[in-house]
């Protein structure tokens, strides 16, 4: 059974969605590293406390936002090579981009995502992705095994 297109196209959207929530990466490491520094020039000693906590904070964050896109993007390629695992995986990042979209509604980019996750899950789920899936024969080469 050849990989439907329906498969082909919500493993790509996942790519791109994971893709793009690695941009506020930089974001949020520049907005709490120049909190602490500016709470450092002039602050106290409990207002420099405070502020390298923002900024190991900041620091945690971007680094778990690094790994969930990481984890998607293998989820994604692993997906369209025929992996039921990775669309289970790729629903619950759904329902967080759902989450996080929900935390604050005034973000128009946490919309964009959610919707992009939505359409990928519609076609994931479809009778052809089921089926694919279902068989569990891949005739595919994957990604990984592709040479020049």
């Amino acid at each position: 059974m050849h990989r439907p297109p329906t498969l082909t196209a919500a493993s790509w959207i996942w790519l791109s969605c994971a893709l793009a929530a690695m941009l506020p990466v930089s974001n949020i490491l520049a907005a709490t590293g120049f909190i602490a520094v500016f709470v450092g020039v002039d602050g106290t000693e409990e207002e420099v406390a405070v502020g390298q906590a923002i900024g190991l904070f900041g620091v945690a964050m971007a680094t778990v936002m690094v790994l969930a896109a990481v984890i998607q993007l293998v989820a994604a390629v692993k997906l369209r090579d025929g992996a039921r695992w990775a669309r289970v995986l790729l629903t619950i990042s759904a329902v967080i981009a759902l989450v996080v979209a929900l935390a604050d509604i005034t973000v128009a980019s946490s919309w964009v995502l959610l919707v992009a996750n939505i359409v990928a899950m519609v076609l994931a789920y479809s009778d052809s992705a089921s089926d694919y899936l279902d068989s569990g024969r891949d005739l595919t080469v994957p990604a990984a095994r592709v040479s020049a």
